[in-house]
């Protein structure tokens, strides 16, 4: 067992926790061809990994890497699973037990990606690396820290490590990781003022993430990338991956959203539904663009609200509900529901049509940043 005082980020939200498959422990080899077998069209496969494949994967071979690393602490085995495609809407991280209890999901990873399993004292986490262009040359790292409880695995940390442009190389390192912060030091930057300076991501109860009141590498990479002038071909990576605070928390709910997106609290929704709800409304007026998040009261089902049927709930005690995406008039609409517990949400989506497919990656990392508190 390897333990770490001092991690290096260059080794940007969803998650679930599962119940027991009830079937017997597997090792890295059957979860490797449960998984290929899934990808293949297998449904059993399939709910026996929790519905951890979508329809958008079935039949899709054409994966860059499928990877699964083991780490046991404690008498308790622990995989990891790493899905990249050349479409990064495609790409999947997740962490089972040996008896596939589905600890967590992300699907908001792009680039090449990479893990390391590490412990800092009696703490078990997950350091996940994405790296990936942006304006065709300039090469970013992000670094996501996972942490592993007894039960379910959350998202704690998330934040740009390096970035290259030509032969200038800055880094984000951590100097150290406690219950109540997590210190930083960012070296190689053109700005002096800020050069080798520290910074520190508070642990927010709220959000249940380490946060930093500066953001100092963040910010200044966005400027470096602001000011770089360059004649773009390639297909550019979302700009919210860049976004310094773009999470909001709210009551009971959390998104991340740019900074071009309106909030209109105590909204009234009842266009898109069969009866009227109050909740809180995100408006991006230059994509013409909505998203209203609203709660549905205790002992009430989605069903009462939703015109629409919902597919297949996800697996586990956090459940998603999902409609199909339905075509009106001009705009494309969608409704989600999120429950955990005695909580539940409505998540409703418009936009034109024309600006979904566009933007369609962008609007699919802000609907998967949406968790509720459980």
């Amino acid at each position: 067992m390897r333990h770490i005082l001092i991690v290096t980020l260059s080794i940007f939200t969803l998650t679930f926790s599962g119940c027991g498959s009830g079937n017997k422990e597997v090792d890295s080899s059957k979860l490797h061809t449960l998984i290929t077998e899934a990808i293949a069209g297998d449904e059993d496969a399939n709910e026996a990994l929790q519905g951890l494949i979508s329809s958008k994967h079935f039949g899709n071979n054409d994966y860059n890497q499928l990877t699964i690393d083991g780490f046991k602490l404690n008498d308790e085995q622990y995989y990891s699973v790493l899905l990249e495609y050349p479409d990064p809407t495609l790409n999947l991280f997740a962490i089972y037990d040996s008896e596939l209890n589905f600890y967590l999901l992300d699907k908001s990873l792009n680039g090449n990606l990479s893990i390391e399993w590490a412990t800092s004292g009696k703490r078990l986490f997950v350091f996940l690396q994405e790296r990936f262009l942006t304006k065709d040359v300039l090469s970013l790292d992000r670094l996501s820290i996972y942490e592993v409880f007894d039960e379910t695995a959350s998202l704690v940390y998330r934040s740009l490590s390096r970035f290259v442009e030509g032969n200038d190389v800055s880094n984000q390192t951590v100097e150290l990781i406690t219950k109540a912060f997590i210190v930083t030091k960012v070296s190689g930057l053109k700005d002096k003022a800020i050069d080798n300076q520290a910074d520190t991501f508070y642990f927010n109860t709220d959000a249940k993430k380490y946060l930093s009141k500066w953001n100092l590498f963040n910010k200044y990479v966005k400027q470096q990338i602001k000011e770089f002038s360059w004649i773009v071909t390639k297909p550019q990576i979302p700009s919210d991956i860049l976004e310094d605070g773009n999470t909001l928390i709210r009551q009971g709910y959390q998104i991340s959203l740019g900074a071009d997106w309106e909030e209109i609290p105590s909204y009234k929704e009842d266009k898109l539904l069969l009866k009227s709800l109050v909740g809180t409304k995100f408006i991006n007026r230059s994509l013409n663009t909505s998203i209203t998040i609203l709660e549905i009261p205790q002992g009430e089902n989605a069903e009462k609200y939703s015109p629409y049927s919902f597919e297949k709930p996800t697996m586990g005690d956090y459940k998603i509900r999902t409609t199909a995406i339905y075509d009106s008039g001009s705009n494309y609409s969608q409704i989600l529901e999120h429950s955990c517990g005695k909580n539940k949400f409505l998540l409703l989506f418009e936009c034109p049509k024309k600006v979904y497919l566009e933007k369609k990656k962008m609007f699919d990392q802000i609907i998967s940043s949406f968790t509720i508190n459980c």
